[in-house]
């Protein structure tokens, strides 16, 4: 039943991941065309996508909502130590040792969960109705707060050894304050004039809502383009090779795992709602940040573990990532009966 709505949202997946990546190893575009298009999903089409969907959940959403920033701490946290165990058997020391943990404890929490979220409705329409889609946006706004922070300060000293408390640029990222904002709204009030056609707010927000519908398509696009960029040495192929499988285990065998092992001990009796396990499940089946690889580039260290073990582990993902969801969705009490 859910085999081909499953392997029509990866397609989408691959084709939008595809157009990116050959645009950037085939096609003319320079680095000054791709910075731009990043500047603007990061600083624009991203926050008015979030704030959109944010204020069209229901007030009762914000209070589900600090169960993920406690879900941000537990699974940084566990993918950290699954992380420094596994790279603590293997022939990694100092800073390439953080550099591995760092790949294993830090996933694309933000790109990836929003693009399934936005996109497996379309194949599987059932799926919006049971799960939604501007709540479980909500939850991954919500979820970024803490994320992003330790992503931009424990991350990057893990992945460059150059750590620094996160700046203000980096808490209060565009982002950040469109999640916050939504939230305003949803806590003041406010949502009923956005709601309210009488009104011009309602139409300026569908027409932002326009840049909102283009947001996730450029989102994997410009993902695409970045591991297009992405090149490796002919030199230690073979401990490029072990980074990066010791980081997929961690992202693509112990954190499932932990997400499977959560479910049936405890999550399915916590009174949960649909949106929340859906969330859960995203968040612990992704693969490493990309933005590990920006840092890597950026202070010039670690370059090729970032390349090989992100190019491995996004060809292991659109594999790997079908069975878990099948998987997901054959839970029981994750789907209504019948």
């Amino acid at each position: 039943m859910y085999f081909f709505p499953v392997f029509y949202t990866v397609l989408q997946l691959v084709a939008l991941l595809g157009v990116g990546f050959l645009l950037r190893r085939l096609g003319r575009w320079g680095d000054t065309f791709f910075s731009s298009l990043s500047r603007f999903v990061v600083r624009i089409a991203l926050p008015l996508y979030l704030f959109i969907r944010i204020s069209r959940s229901g007030p009762d959403a914000i209070l589900r909502s600090p169960l993920f920033l406690i879900a941000a701490v537990l699974l940084i946290g566990a993918g950290f130590l699954f992380s420094w165990l596994i790279f603590s058997f293997l022939p990694f020391k100092g800073d390439e040792k953080r550099a591995g943990i760092a790949l294993g404890a830090f996933g694309n929490s933000g790109y990836i969960p929003l693009s399934i979220i936005e996109i497996f409705p379309i194949t599987l329409p059932m799926i919006s109705e049971v799960f939604g889609i501007a709540t479980p946006s909500l939850y991954v706004g919500t979820y970024l707060l803490i994320f992003s922070p330790a992503l931009w300060s424990l991350g990057n000293y893990l992945m460059t050894g150059r750590g620094k408390r996160p700046g203000i640029k980096e808490i209060f990222t565009p982002p950040f304050i469109s999640v916050v904002a939504g939230f305003l709204m949803l806590t003041t009030g406010l949502q009923g004039i956005l709601d309210n056609e009488g009104l011009p707010f309602f139409h300026i927000m569908k027409a932002l809502d326009r840049i909102g519908d283009m947001t996730l398509p450029m989102v994997l696009i410009s993902l695409g383009a970045m591991i297009g960029d992405l090149h490796t040495s002919k030199y230690h192929r073979s401990k490029l090779f072990l980074m990066a499988a010791a980081s997929s285990v961690v992202r693509f065998l112990l954190l499932p795992g932990l997400f499977y092992a959560s479910y049936f001990l405890f999550l399915r009796h916590m009174n949960l709602t649909p949106g929340q396990i859906w969330v859960l499940f995203l968040e612990t089946h992704i693969p490493p940040a990309t933005n590990l690889s920006v840092m890597a580039r950026h202070e010039g260290i670690h370059e090729d573990y970032a390349a090989a073990t992100l190019m491995v582990s996004y060809g292991l993902y659109l594999l790997l990532f079908p069975v878990y969801l099948m998987i997901f969705l054959k839970l029981p009490g994750v789907l209504p009966p019948g």
